[in-house]
């Protein structure tokens, strides 16, 4: 496997298992096993890649498109759209616990760029069925973290315990784009291998048995398919590739819808052909331009002239001239909206968004209604990616306290995961929707859950929780102060009384 310069993957025949001499009998079958399966699935993997990307080749059927045509680049972006409408929906925005835990894993996340290195793990994940986060301790003891396309890692299922049983990565690569070291991810240890002049070194890093410290990402696992199911599916591949055709065929068609076939009856057979010199060459264009002579000319040039002129034939008759009607352009048109919605069926995003308009423009209600679907796989995604994320979340306490999961804390294992709203509503309906909220239930203004919903940054939400407090606690000091002026004044005045 190679990495191309244009960032797509590439198959290369130079992949091999690195060397397995020296290593325990299970270390080196599960290293024979994982690499059995890379390859298996590598240029199904790849071929996706391809359609995400938009460098899918053309299929063509050889029956409309002439040979000579099939090279022009048509490119039809809806497998990445099919992807990136559901990944814009999964937006990992916090880890949410006890707060001492919570502030730990902040800096962790940020040493790691963990939310930005989630979304393009979830590209990844879309796009393949699954991607892959990785745990492992870097040189200064700190948790580093990382994340795998199918197309750089391969994995084995644990059936009895419902989760990976050990997993390979690229762990490094040359300026080639060549796999340079490659890591083993095993429940007591971490394998690694890296590439020598003459061979392959292996180096056994163990840790406390537990789990390996890799997770998976899968999107609609089933029981049959553990790893799931990828976005850009079969259906997906083969609707595109119509797509592609159709595209195509409407640039062809267009060609001539633009410049429609004329005909020109009862002209001299020579009005299309060279003219020669007295030499015998082909005369110049340019020159037989300038000489105005009708002979000769191109039939392109026919038909760009402003002026066609034709004498009579031998007969004194003039050559009739006409136009055939062009082609319509309506039933590529209908075509391709047809392809569109059965795209839209199979991946549920609304066929406004593949470039479709519609005639009528869609109510509010519509417009919601046709992302409903979405919306609802995008909430089932983050569910599953978010026991994942909770799960890497543990690693990485326990990497970072150098012990093992079964010692995680109370505190530190009901850690868990805040995604954004996946309908992604607008800033003023969802203030609208917090204020209602609010008027029924006055207390929520002063959680967390209040400000997040409202999109507030955890710095601007410690500030605004900061602030209230601060006002609070003002308040009941005046409220301490004005009672105590109060009850000054009732003293005074029962003093006068008395005096």
């Amino acid at each position: 496997m190679t990495i191309a310069n244009d960032g797509t993957l590439s198959l290369a025949l130079a992949r091999r298992t690195p060397d397995a001499t020296g290593l325990t009998s299970t270390l080196a079958g599960d290293l024979r096993s994982l690499f059995r399966v890379w390859n298996a699935k590598a240029r199904r993997n790849v071929e996706r890649s391809r359609y995400y990307h938009g460098h899918n080749a053309l299929r063509d059927l050889g029956i409309a498109i002439p040979p000579s045509l099939t090279s022009i680049e048509t490119v039809v972006s809806w497998p990445q759209r099919a992807v990136d409408s559901l990944a814009v929906r999964s937006r990992l925005n916090a880890f949410t616990g006890d707060k001492s835990v919570t502030d730990e894993l902040d800096g962790i996340a940020a040493a790691n760029d963990l939310y930005n290195v989630y979304r393009m793990a979830v590209v990844s994940e879309l796009t393949h069925s699954c991607a892959a986060m990785t745990v492992t301790r870097g040189a200064d003891g700190t948790p580093v973290i990382r994340a795998h396309s199918a197309t750089t890692c391969a994995m084995l299922w644990d059936w009895d315990r419902h989760r990976i049983r050990c997993g390979v990565t690229v762990a490094d690569v040359d300026e080639w784009g060549q796999p340079r070291a490659y890591n083993l991810y095993e429940d007591d240890c971490v394998v690694r291998f890296e590439r020598l002049r003459d061979g392959w070194s292996h180096r056994v890093m163990p840790q406390p048995p537990s789990r390996p410290l890799m997770e998976p990402l899968i999107f609609r696992a089933s029981l049959d398919r553990p790893f799931g199911m990828p976005r850009i599916s079969r259906a997906v591949m083969s609707i595109t590739d119509s797509a592609v055709r159709t595209a195509l065929r409407s640039e062809i068609s267009a060609e001539f819808f633009t410049s429609p076939q004329k005909y020109l009856l009862g002209a001299p057979e020579d009005l299309f052909e060279p003219v020669h010199d007295d030499d015998g060459t082909v005369e110049d264009e340019a020159e037989d331009a300038v000489r105005n002579r009708l002979p000769g000319m191109t039939k392109w040039e026919a038909y760009l002239g402003s002026i066609l002129a034709v004498t009579r034939d031998e007969e004194g008759n003039v050559p009739t001239f006409g136009q055939l009607a062009a082609a319509s352009m309506e039933p590529h048109i209908a075509y391709m909206r047809n392809l569109a919605a059965r795209f839209s069926g199979a991946t549920n995003v609304p066929i406004s968004e593949l470039g479709i308009v519609q005639d009528n423009p869609s109510s509010a209600e519509a417009i919601y209604a046709a992302k409903e679907a979405l919306i609802i796989e995008a909430e089932d995604l983050n569910e599953s990616n978010g026991a994942a994320m909770r799960n890497v979340a543990r690693m990485a306490l326990a990497v970072a306290g150098n012990k093992p999961l079964d010692a995680l804390t109370r505190e530190e294992r009901s850690v868990s995961c805040y995604f954004m709203n996946p309908s992604r509503p607008s800033l003023a309906s969802q203030t609208d929707a917090m204020l209602k909220q609010a008027s029924v239930f006055p207390g929520i203004v002063r959680t967390r859950v209040y400000w997040e919903e409202l999109g507030y940054r955890d710095e601007q939400i410690d500030e605004i929780m900061a602030q209230m407090d601060r006002d609070a606690g003002s308040q009941v000091l005046q409220s301490v102060l004005r009672n105590a002026a109060s009850k000054s004044s009732d003293e005074f005045k029962s003093e006068a009384k008395r005096g």
